[in-house]
């Protein structure tokens, strides 16, 4: 019995604009020419226009849609952990970070740091082999470098990480924080301005 194969593209061209795509859902059929349905396909995303991306090194997609990107060398966060008594990780990754809960000095088990002062607030990071401690919030650990201030405000920077401010009494030459006067001493202003008279 001899067999023979089929080629159905033989002598066939490319889509041309007119052919016909016939799809049936039930009992209604759809029709679309190739132009139409070309019309609505996803072109290629660029710089400037939104459209259908592949993926590419370090991104993979689940058969939902879902798109993951694996960012090597990126940070992971794990939480809070006093590094003055808390021994450091046993298997720690590479990126890893924690927050200092406590200021102190290092244990000897956090290789790069040991027996260095850890100030609360800083973030341990682990580059493969050693630990770093990084002030979380700029120097001194201050988010904000320096308070500058008008009257009646004033500034008191013996701490430049915790700046204290206050607000001068008001004077008759200068404006200031006027205190609410209670009843007794509306009463007492009362009997002096009565005295003078």
């Amino acid at each position: 019995m001899a067999t023979s194969t089929e080629n159905r593209t033989a002598g066939r061209s490319l889509p041309q604009p007119s052919d016909l795509l016939l799809v049936q859902r039930g009992s209604t059929p759809y029709r679309a020419t190739a132009e139409e349905v070309k019309a609505y396909m996803l072109t290629p995303a660029t710089a400037l226009v939104i459209g259908a991306i592949k993926p590419g090194t370090n991104l993979s997609v689940d058969a939902d849609g879902t798109l993951h990107a694996a960012i090597p060398g990126a940070l992971h966060y794990r939480g809070a952990i006093d590094p003055t008594t808390a021994e450091a990780p046993a298997d720690p990754a590479v990126g890893d970070v924690y927050l200092a809960s406590a200021s102190g000095v290092a244990l000897a088990s956090w290789s790069g740091i040991a027996g260095e002062v850890v100030t609360q607030g800083d973030l341990l990071l682990f580059d493969g082999s050693r630990w770093s401690a990084n002030a979380a919030l700029g120097p001194d650990g201050a988010g904000v470098i320096r308070i500058q201030v008008t009257a009646p405000l004033q500034v008191e920077e013996s701490d430049p990480a915790q700046p204290l401010l206050s607000v001068a009494l008001a004077t008759t030459e200068a404006a200031g924080v006027v205190q609410r006067a209670d009843a007794a001493a509306v009463e007492a202003g009362r009997r002096r301005s009565d005295h003078w008279r």
